[in-house]
């Protein structure tokens, strides 16, 4: 009999607090987080990562071969990173200057804001 309430009151209780998730993500609705840095795509996600298991590799174990590919993938890393950046600056550049020249004030400033 004891373990037939305790269930009720679980059942009850997953019922509730279902419920009220339910309606907060009705009423509140919440908001994608959109990405800062456009520039960043999956090869920039899939190089950092291997960057992160090859310094942990070498943190685990410390010798001069786990610490020169820890290297190069960091310096690999560096290099994509600074490509896509690099890229992705002078494109923003550009649309600023067509902008500028077009004499387009509000996509001027828009762009503009992203410096």
């Amino acid at each position: 009999m004891g373990k037939e309430v305790h269930q009720d009151m679980k059942g009850e209780w997953t019922h509730i607090k279902e419920t009220i998730t339910e309606s907060a993500n009705k009423v509140i609705q919440t908001q994608t987080t959109s990405n800062r840095n456009e520039w960043w795509d999956e090869l920039c996600k899939l190089i950092m990562s291997q960057k992160n298991k090859a310094r942990k590799k070498y943190l685990q174990v410390e010798t001069r071969a786990t610490c020169e590919i820890y290297e190069t993938k960091r310096t690999e890393a560096k290099r994509v990173c600074r490509e896509k950046k690099g890229i992705w600056i002078n494109n923003k550049i550009k649309q600023i200057e067509e902008a500028s020249n077009e004499n387009e004030k509000r996509k001027f400033f828009k762009a503009a804001q992203v410096f």
